[in-house]
């Protein structure tokens, strides 16, 4: 199979991957012939492509880096949860008083998140990739802007924890790393008006959303003072830039053991703030979508002023900068008869990322 971006979909073409809906529930099972309303859809859905099957590809087989299944049920855990807490937080922003008063005010905030359901799922997760001996990330992370929210949070927490397993994180760690990074962002929720549920930088009240979220976590259940720090400072930058509470960094390698030190950004809280990065410039949030490799790059760019170098060099052998099914163009190569050619990755090259296998489908 290849990926095909949205605009070159064409009926007769035949699905690669299945195609989940909002709740989870299967909207076109993989083998499925597109037609014009089944391309329109997902159009209204956000798809900015899909995997298609395709004679001359057959060997091209994109890994999922979890089970299909186990995804689609942590998504719709996580979407009933932002559910519940869109129905609460117009009452809750209506008290003036600090954020714990207004928590203490509305005890329903404190079982909005189904924090054991929400642990269970991440401890699978983790488990499932530590099974698979996974290190690296050789797919793309397709997403429907009409579940932007809930998939970002997914795709941040399986970058974040990848990156945790290479830095060699035991399993606490993981966990906690997992579950902090797949509820990162539920404070813009909280945060959220009726005209302005999905509340961007622009919005007033943006730069509280690390501190929400993390009370959130923290009230929610017992010990979950790791999680709630590592939300807290999510938007924080190395040189002390960032929110909510401009703190500062050393620029250490976030590995166990490393002393903490008052005023300073806590480690797990420094690999959150990458894997959110890169999937918020991969996703094309903000601004145009970046590719992998161009993604990489600004972050590279934007380090150590804003992000921990150690984080961004690991991210760099996680991320698989060709990933397979995606066509290429050759910008370089010994042979001048390839040079422009285009071809579609059929196999990823972990010790060396620009020297993937690929399948070549256009002549320069």
């Amino acid at each position: 199979m290849r990926y095909c971006a949205l605009q070159e979909l064409q009926p007769a073409m035949v699905l690669g991957r299945a195609i989940y809906g909002f709740r989870g529930d299967l909207l076109l099972a993989r083998g499925k012939e597109l037609d014009h309303y089944f391309i329109s859809r997902l159009g209204e859905l956000g798809f900015p492509g899909v995997y298609v099957e395709e004679a001359g590809f057959e060997e091209v087989d994109p890994p999922e880096i979890i089970d299909g299944s186990l995804r689609a049920s942590t998504e719709v855990l996580l979407d009933e949860c932002l559910e519940t807490l869109t129905k609460i937080a117009p009452s809750s922003q209506q008290f003036s008083g600090s954020l714990s008063e207004s928590l203490n005010s509305h005890p329903e905030l404190k079982k909005a998140i189904p924090i054991g359901k929400v642990r269970n799922t991440v401890k699978q997760i983790v488990q499932e990739l530590l099974d698979q001996f996974a290190t690296q990330l050789p797919c793309l992370l397709l997403k429907a802007q009409s579940r932007y929210q809930v998939q970002h949070a997914m795709d941040s927490m399986l970058v974040a924890t990848l990156l945790g397993i290479n830095f060699r994180f035991i399993y606490r760690e993981l966990h906690q790393l997992a579950l902090a990074t797949l509820l990162h962002d539920v404070g813009k929720t909280a945060l959220a008006t009726e005209n302005e549920p999905n509340i961007g930088p622009d919005h007033p009240k943006y730069k509280e959303h690390p501190t929400v979220g993390g009370l959130l976590v923290l009230h929610s259940g017992d010990d979950f003072y790791t999680e709630c720090a590592a939300i807290q400072q999510h938007h924080e930058k190395q040189d002390g830039s960032g929110f909510p509470y401009g703190l500062k960094s050393e620029g250490k390698s976030p590995v166990k053991g490393r002393a903490y030190s008052t005023g300073s950004i806590y480690r797990l809280a420094e690999i959150v703030s990458v894997a959110d990065m890169y999937d918020v410039l991969t996703s094309g949030t903000y601004q145009p979508p970046l590719s992998p490799e161009q993604a990489i790059e600004q972050l590279i760019n934007r380090t150590p002023s804003e992000f921990n170098p150690h984080v961004v060099k690991m991210l760099a052998s996680v991320i698989q900068i060709l990933p397979v099914g995606c066509q290429v163009r050759i910008k370089k190569s010994s042979d001048s008869h390839l040079r422009y050619s285009r071809g579609v990755i059929s196999k990823v090259n972990p010790n060396s990322p620009h020297k993937a296998d690929l399948i070549l489908t256009h002549d320069p």
